[in-house]
């Protein structure tokens, strides 16, 4: 058919707070009569919209977005053009195609019950969008109670997300997806209340160019800064893809009241490949599958414990599973591996306590940041988890971790500067107030295609995971925050300041599944962060500190569980670092000796060591920690040990001081080469011998000596075999190995001094130097071969 365009001001029927103005145009004969055809309708419209307020009412509580204005991308306050056409297709669908010009949404307040001063921020939406969309009723559960089913195809391009708190602006930057769904269904819950939602498959495909940071008020949603034409610093690109299907059922009633909304959701991710880009490398996520399911989450304008209104997200629980298939990253895109992890978030009862899963989340973030943020009342209840990680086939697997706690975490905008005599940073801000809550891991299980995970013995071996700074269990109480800035060290990158306390709280070194082992406890650890640089690198992952310092303060090393009485007294260690790196890189330990010296098969063999190829995937971790000398009695590195305190944690008792620890390169008063630890870490087979004669704890009958192969026909899935053949070795146990190497030039200690109770601290050793450090080791966990025997 032939069309004419017109153009008007086009709204939706909305209840707002301010005029909204429009003027409607009468078609003359003259436009009537050059009308032609039937076969659609062509609308061409320019919308500019300003709205002062829309609430959203729950029990009498209001949700209230604010300044919203929808205009021209360039201009937000001029129109942005549309058209769309609509034809009847001849099985009696309506196909709706349309063109949107680069269009903004912005908001520049979310309040909450008229709040004076606090407000989530502003957000905003830039967008373009080409496609077509098919409106039809094929597909209905039941036509007669109504429904829609459509087909829909578009192109995102020109996109942007907007986050906004006092001036300062996170920018979404370069946003394109395209997005193909087809038959999904809108129709009424089958309870009367509410709708349904499916889509049996949504696919596409999306990319971010960057995600910016600015801290100019003049900003609004652009790569350059408008002062100084300069490009915003990023945190990175992201492109991807995905298969999604989805099921949603969205009823009337909260938890609280008698209004408010419930979602129930089953979500299979078909498969998906996500990849970060910093310039030109490149951390990959590639065949990542999994499926979750939200059951009962509701959402209330209700109070939260601190008597506050908040939008209050509950959970009744939500369980899934997630699997990433490869981990690439470096210029060479070598893989890590495999990550899986199976999670249910459901309700727990700890010590009289319930725990559950819900935010409550209201305006305005750190308090002497500034009105705009967002600030979330959380309490979490992770009731299982199975986290495994797969290399080279093999697999290994924290079991039965749990994790529960409550508190709070604010997210603001920030820049740098002192507001309220407290130190901000540049960028994403995510603080933590009063935050505490426990974590414990039960313990580690092994296996691969021969020798099943599921059936696996529960084993020891995550003490090995403090190598990586994480604790088997760990008790917390939290405050502080954590700042991630734009840009690394050169270019695209993430950029950390941070100062977290750590306090009253309990750590264990070993544990096992009963809570009895080595534990930490009264812990007080403060740690701060200055410029610390992440960024992708030729090797893998690059970490550069700039200034790190910290104060771990155990007042008690305890035998046992953290309640046991015994102790071997407090130890206090300060850190000071500047400089100091880390790389983590795909591939772990690859040909290795294990209990023996050489650099080949032969060499290692007649040495007395074995042989081991570990394969071509894996993690190693190369960290050189350049311990600088003392600036102040904070910023230094000291180890203390104190014991005979007659008056409890916390009264003086005698102590051993080693102070002013430092690392040198021996020339001319370098410190560039540091203390190294190159970690390498595998799931790979281990030589398990026989204790001792007769049988073991499961009544497998061997001698001393003897192999442990794992053999699923056998009793108790094993053997022991004096001359283990070719095929024996290939099941021999699997454990988790790691293999180590600590290095360095030089390491000095200024002086070791004693102290009593009431007395001044006495130097006894005067300046103690190590020189040409060097030590490597293996460790591999595996289950107890005779744990009786």
């Amino acid at each position: 058919m032939k069309s004419k365009s017109y153009r008007y001001c086009v709204v939706g029927t909305l209840v707002v707070c301010s005029s909204l103005h429009a003027e409607l145009k009468m078609l003359d004969d003259t436009a009537l009569s050059s009308i032609e055809g039937q076969s659609g309708i062509s609308l061409d419209a320019g919308l500019q919209v300003s709205i002062g307020e829309i609430a959203y009412f729950d029990d009498g509580n209001a949700l209230q977005f604010q300044g919203i204005q929808i205009g021209s991308q360039a201009d937000i306050t001029q129109q942005t053009q549309m058209n769309f056409d609509f034809d009847i297709q001849s099985d009696a669908s309506l196909r709706i195609a349309y063109d949107i010009a680069p269009t903004r949404v912005f908001v520049s307040d979310i309040r909450l019950d008229d709040d004076p001063v606090s407000s989530f921020g502003g957000v905003g939406l830039d967008f373009a969008l080409q496609g077509v969309t098919v409106l039809k009723t094929d597909g209905l559960t039941d036509p007669s109670k109504g429904g829609i089913v459509f087909d829909t195809d578009y192109a995102l391009t020109n996109g942007g997300l907007i986050y906004r708190t006092n001036g300062n602006e996170i920018y979404i930057d370069d946003f394109s997806m395209n997005v193909s769904a087809h038959d999904v269904v809108w129709e009424p819950h089958s309870s009367g209340n509410g709708i349904s939602y499916r889509v049996p498959l949504s696919e596409g495909d999306f990319s971010i160019g960057a995600i910016r940071f600015s801290d100019n008020p003049n900003n609004f949603g652009v790569s350059n800064d408008v002062d100084s034409g300069l490009e915003l610093p990023s945190f990175g690109a992201f492109s991807g893809d995905f298969s999604l299907t989805s099921e949603a059922q969205i009823q009337g009633g909260g938890r609280f009241g008698t209004t408010g909304i419930r979602i129930d959701s089953q979500n299979t991710i078909n498969s998906m490949n996500l990849v970060y880009t910093d310039d030109t490398n490149k951390l990959s996520l590639l065949d990542i599958t999994g499926a979750y399911n939200v059951n009962d989450m509701r959402l209330d304008v209700a109070t939260d414990r601190f008597g506050d209104k908040a939008l209050a997200v509950t959970f009744g629980s939500v369980d899934g599973n997630l699997s990433v298939g490869r981990i690439l990253a470096g210029s060479a895109e070598k893989s890590f591996g495999g990550f899986d992890v199976d999670f249910e978030l459901a309700d727990q009862t700890i010590d009289g306590m319930l725990y559950s899963n819900q935010l409550y989340v209201k305006g305005g973030g750190n308090a002497n940041s500034g009105p705009q943020g967002i600030s979330v009342d959380a309490m979490w209840s992770l009731s299982n988890a199975e986290v495994s990680y797969t290399e080279d086939g093999n697999t290994v697997q924290l079991s039965g971790v749990t994790s529960y706690g409550q508190g709070g975490v604010t997210v603001d905008v920030t820049r740098d500067g002192t507001l309220g005599g407290e130190e901000f940073f540049d960028g994403l801000r995510l603080g933590f107030e009063d935050l505490q809550g426990s974590y414990k891991i039960d313990g580690l299980k092994v296996g691969n295609a021969q020798q099943s995970i599921e059936n696996a013995e529960l084993q020891g071996g995550t003490e090995l995971l403090l190598a990586l700074g994480v604790y088997p269990a760990f008790d917390f109480k939290v405050d502080g925050h954590i700042t991630l800035g734009a840009g690394g060290a050169s270019g695209d990158g993430i950029t950390i300041n941070s100062d977290m306390v750590i306090s009253d709280s309990a750590a264990a070194v070993i544990v096992d599944e009963n809570s009895k082992g080595l534990w930490l406890t009264d812990l007080n650890y403060d740690v701060h962060l200055r410029d610390m640089t992440i960024d992708m690198v030729d090797e893998g992952i690059q970490l550069v500190q700039g200034e790190a310092w910290s104060t771990m303060d155990i007042g008690n090393l305890r035998v046992g569980d953290k309640d046991s009485v015994g102790s071997f007294g407090r130890f206090v260690i300060q850190s000071y670092e500047v400089g100091s790196t880390a790389v983590i890189s795909p591939g772990g330990a690859g040909e290795v000796c294990v209990g023996g010296r050489g650099a080949t098969s032969a060499a290692c063999v007649a040495s007395g060591g074995e042989w081991e190829d570990r394969g071509e995937e894996g993690i190693t971790v190369s960290l050189k920690q350049i311990f600088a000398e003392a600036v102040d009695d904070v910023k230094r590195n000291r180890f203390i040990w104190e014991t005979n305190r007659t008056g409890g944690v916390g009264t003086p008792g005698s102590q051993v001081i080693f102070d002013n620890i430092t690392t040198n390169d021996g020339v001319d008063g370098q410190n560039t080469y540091g203390f190294r630890n190159d970690i390498s870490i595998d799931v790979h087979q281990t030589t398990v011998l026989k204790k001792s004669d007769g049988a073991d704890a499961n009544g497998v009958i061997g001698s001393k000596g003897d192999y442990k192969i794992m053999d699923g026909s056998a009793p108790g899935g094993y053997r022991y075999v004096s001359a283990p053949t070719a095929a024996d070795l290939d099941n021999r146990p699997l454990g988790f190995a790691v293999q180590a190497h600590t290095h360095f030039k030089e390491l000095s200690i200024d002086n070791v001094a004693f102290k009593h109770q009431n007395g001044d601290a006495q130097v006894g050793i005067h300046e103690v130097k190590l020189q040409n450090f060097s030590i490597s080791s293996s460790l591999t966990a595996t289950p107890l071969a005779d744990p009786v025997n």
